[in-house]
Parts: structure tokens; sequence; C-alpha cells
């Protein structure tokens, strides 16, 4: 891995570490956190057919899962899983990051990159998640 990119990696990882941080913070208000839950679906609606439409699906039930958690109506995922896949939107949801979105062509990379690995830490979670949401 060339130096270039372990150092954007590294700016990545930590500007994502501050979104848990805020995410957090921001779930001590469900009315905060609902607002950012809304504006976090209007952005990826608006995705639709743009760079992340291949996560469309996945981003949907991360913010799915956070509105029942922050309802009452699902609480069966540990509050670390919650913070990072919460982290996760508010990273995505941000227009100024590590690569700012309006960038045409790769603005999006370090989103989908925050958003697979949070994914992929919390896989097992989310799959519970899907199943608990198709029972009801």
């Amino acid at each position: 891995m060339s130096k270039q990119v372990y150092e954007e990696n590294e700016k990545i990882m930590k500007k994502f570490k501050e979104s848990e941080s805020e995410a957090s913070e921001v779930l001590k208000d469900p009315e905060q956190a609902s607002k950012k839950l809304q504006d976090a679906f209007v952005k990826l609606e608006g995705m639709k057919d743009g760079p992340i439409t291949v996560m469309f699906e996945d981003i949907k039930l991360m913010i799915d899962i956070i509105k029942d958690y922050i309802n009452g109506s699902y609480k069966q995922v540990p509050q670390h899983s919650i913070i990072a896949i919460f982290g996760g939107l508010i990273y995505f949801l941000s227009p100024i990051d590590v690569i700012p979105d309006f960038i045409p062509g790769v603005g999006y990379i370090d989103d989908a990159f925050v958003i697979a690995l949070v994914l992929k830490q919390v896989h097992e979670d989310l799959q519970n998640y899907k199943i608990w949401k198709q029972n009801q």
C-alpha cells in the first residue's frame, strides 16, 4: 500500500471515529437522531441511480435498524453496533468528509469504504435484525 493511500485511509478512519462520537451523542436525543436519519434517507433516495446504488438496500437497512432502536421496538443489538451503524450513516450524510461528495466520480469512494467497513463489522447484527423485521 502506498504512503498516500495509507494516509487517506488513516484520515477516513479518524473522521469515522469522529462520526461515531457524534452518533453516541445524537442517540441521546431521539428527535435529533430521527432528523439525521430522515436526512440520510433523503440523501440515499437521491442516489438510487448513483454511485452508491449497489449499497442502497444495505444503507436502507442501517437506517431502519436505527429507527427501530430509537423508537424502542428493536433493542436486541449491542450498543457498540448501533454506534458503528449510526456513525457510518453520519459519515455518509456529511458532504464534507475526507473526499468531498461534490467531486464527480470519486466523491463517494470514502463513503462506500466506511459503509462497507460498518457492514462487515455488524453483519451478524444486521442479519438478526433483518430476520426479526421479516417476522413482524
